[in-house]
């Protein structure tokens, strides 16, 4: 899940995770100008942040970054989304860690220790009241600890398209996958509450239904049937099919396409229509016959493929990045002249034609010619002047 992968990333990092944002949903073709500005916009409540890393995900089909901020997150200023490229830039963040949560793990820790709070309390030289109270105390507290900690999911409506405020299915299941984990202390009506209150359309009428045929159903059996209904359940010859016939689309960079065939290759395996051990193979098969490519990438990829060395995912996309790369600054030295030669004085052109003037002026028009000095038959010398008698 989200929060996982930041953990993760955090721990990997050596960055306190509490300090820690992931920003999930950027779109590969954001520039790093855009990408920087749509952050400070956001995030600036927050007080200074430092981007640490990016990664591309492949089942969003969209790149992650790890911010960490100068302090620990303040709930009360995070933003859940950004706006950006390509739509709304989901937030992840660690949860607040209750006082209940932390009592738990210190009582967990004793036991993994062979000792008893009773034991650490004496060693402390707490007496068993002071132990009992702490315990009342933090069970006083809960509901209050539960509110505080509350955060309202996003909206799932099960449009093809997310309307505006709206999420995709998956950003809003790995937000809901983590919320309910955390809220594992709240009644199991309150879950389902909370689970409605981020459900819109088709979605709602759904598990409005489920409620209505069987009452006791947990929050957690209404988000299995949202998953089984809005989830990715292609079949093995469908995800297969969309293999074989992905085919770059018009005005779509060819390291996008790279990208989006991916994302299909790695379903396929998934699901088991395709061999792991043929993906680089059909990705080969797939650039070569369902793309545009320039002449020396292509003559590249077709002697690797007569060797039968099909290149990797990253072989590929540094292969076609490099291709990208060369014909953009191909583009760049041709136009550069182009512009200067559009751009030169109008007046070099007018004094070209002044130095194919005749010292006597301009040329006379035909018009002119027959109807000049020298009479309707007259014969017009050189410079347009009549040849002497």
């Amino acid at each position: 899940m989200a929060v996982t992968m930041l953990q993760d990333w955090c721990r990997w990092m050596g960055v306190n995770a509490r300090r820690g944002l992931l920003i999930l949903g950027i779109p590969e073709d954001c520039d790093e100008a855009e990408f920087q500005e749509s952050l400070e916009a956001a995030l600036w409540p927050m007080g200074h942040f430092t981007v640490l890393g990016k990664v591309f995900r492949e089942e969003d089909n969209a790149t992650a970054a790890l911010v960490e901020l100068d302090r620990e997150v303040n709930y009360a200023l995070v933003p859940r989304e950004i706006p950006g490229t390509g739509g709304p830039w989901n937030v992840v963040f660690v949860p607040r860690c209750s006082g209940e949560e932390f009592l738990g793990r210190v009582l967990h820790f004793l036991e993994q220790q062979g000792q008893t709070v009773e034991s650490v309390a004496s060693v402390l030289g707490l007496g068993l009241r002071r132990v009992c109270w702490l315990r009342s105390v933090s069970q006083a507290i809960q509901p209050w600890v539960e509110t505080v900690r509350y955060q309202r999911l996003g909206l799932f409506s099960g449009r093809d398209q997310p309307a505006p405020g709206e999420e995709s299915f998956e950003a809003w299941l790995d937000h809901t996958t983590d919320m309910l984990h955390v809220w594992q202390g709240v009644s199991e009506r309150e879950r389902r509450r909370r689970l409605i209150e981020g459900l819109r359309g088709t979605a709602l009428q759904l598990v409005h239904g489920l409620l209505a045929e069987n009452p006791a159903r947990t929050a957690q059996d209404c988000l299995a049937a949202l998953i089984q209904v809005f989830g990715d359940n292609e079949s093995q010859a469908t995800i297969r099919v969309k293999c074989l016939t992905a085919q770059q689309r018009p005005g779509e960079r060819l390291s996008t396409f790279v990208l989006r065939l991916e994302v299909l290759l790695q379903k396929a395996i998934e699901k088991g229509a395709l061999a792991r051990a043929s993906a680089d193979h059909v990705r080969l098969r797939q650039v070569l016959t369902r793309a545009n490519l320039i002449e020396p990438l292509d003559e590249a990829l077709r002697k690797l493929r007569m060797v039968g060395r099909s290149p990797t995912f990253l072989e590929m996309l540094g292969l076609v990045r490099e291709s990208e790369a060369w014909e953009a600054s191909l583009a760049g030295s041709v136009r550069a002249p182009a512009e200067e030669g559009a751009g030169a004085p109008a007046d070099a052109q007018a004094d070209a034609r002044a130095n194919q003037l005749p010292p006597g002026g301009p040329e006379p028009s035909p018009q002119e010619s027959e109807t000049g000095a020298g009479g309707k038959d007259g014969r017009l010398g050189r410079g347009g002047r009549t040849p002497p008698r």
